[in-house]
């Protein structure tokens, strides 16, 4: 009897095993409900690639990287703004103490990634989404993957994308997939694309940055913006309501006991230039801007949940755009 007592705790143990390993840097379980979760694994861990070097601007590692996104824009037939979906900048770099601020150095040079999706109402109110496609490079000869920060934003952005260019999922409102550079290096790709933006500012209506979606080890994924526009609080509340993942609002100054990520991240651009923006994002873990922030290391099942309740999000603020800009709703399409 305690032989085969043993016995059974072996085979529970190893199912569980295999139940953890499947999930953690294997094969997901959880069944997407609006996006093939295929290519959203495959890009995550292709950008999380050592080969990569950790995807710093201005070096190869940062180009091969907009070479696996650019493949993917096109792929799904994104539309193109200007000559294609690489837009170069220059922008000043910001000095971080006096020393720095005495020299002079030259401008940040990097190249932003645009594509877009039309959408349906003939509205010129456009919702940005944003997700930086740069890391930190190499290290005292380790390499930095960002896995988390940020493939997994890009990986996010890319499914929502997908997910609107089905005919049947055509969006209200265009949206304009930007993929920054250097958000590593003060946040110089939005500062880049504010500066010398692809279409007018003031149709910018509205932005979605997505920066670190892959691990919410607590269960937990963020929405950080609702304290400076509290009109996005019923829509966080509302998508949490159904969202498969413990979606919670905060870490927008809203709570003293809390970091505020207002300035944390390129949506920090749009919050300076007046653009309304909401934040997605998990809290900090060990391996946050550490090299062990691998794809291994990545639960896949919670990594797919938080990608379901992003595309919730961003139909929400689709649906409700006017709505949260205290403007009238858009007009029924008229039908030929």
């Amino acid at each position: 009897m305690l032989r085969a007592f043993i016995i059974i705790l072996a085979v529970v143990a190893a199912l569980i095993s295999m139940s953890m390993l499947a999930s953690r840097g294997g094969h997901e379980s959880y069944d997407a409900e609006y996006f093939s979760p295929g290519p959203v694994i495959g890009i995550l861990k292709g950008l999380s690639e050592d080969e990569l070097e950790g995807r710093e601007i201005g070096t190869p590692g940062a180009a091969r990287a907009r070479e696996m996104i650019t493949a993917r824009m096109s792929a799904m037939e994104m539309l193109s703004i200007g000559a294609g979906y690489e837009h170069p900048f220059s922008v000043p770099i910001i000095p971080r103490n006096q020393e720095e601020a005495a020299e002079e150095r030259p401008p940040l040079e990097g190249v932003n990634l645009i594509g877009a999706v039309q959408g349906s109402a003939g509205s010129d109110r456009i919702i940005v989404v944003t997700a930086h496609y740069d890391h930190v490079g190499i290290r005292d000869g380790e390499i930095y993957n960002g896995a988390d920060d940020n493939a997994s934003g890009v990986a996010t952005a890319l499914a929502l994308a997908q997910h609107l260019s089905r005919s049947r999922n055509q969006p209200k409102h265009t949206f304009l997939f930007v993929f920054p550079d250097g958000e590593e290096h003060g946040l110089s790709g939005a500062r880049g694309l504010l500066a010398d933006p692809p279409l007018p500012v003031d149709t910018l209506a509205f932005n979605l940055n997505f920066d670190m979606l892959a691990r919410a080890d607590n269960g937990q994924l963020w929405a950080s913006g609702a304290h400076h526009m509290p009109a996005l609080l019923p829509l966080i509340e509302e998508v949490a309501a159904e969202a498969p993942i413990d979606l919670r609002s905060g870490y927008d100054g809203s709570d003293e006991a809390q970091d505020d990520w207002t300035t944390q991240s390129d949506h920090a651009v749009f919050y300076r230039n007046q653009i309304p923006h909401l934040y997605l994002g998990v809290e900090d873990h060990p391996d946050y801007h550490q090299p062990t922030d691998d794809f291994e290391n990545i639960d896949q099942d919670t990594f797919l949940r938080n990608v379901d309740t992003a595309i919730m999000v961003a139909k929400a603020i689709d649906d409700q755009l006017e709505e949260l800009l205290g403007l009238p709703p858009l007009e029924a399409p008229v039908e030929n």
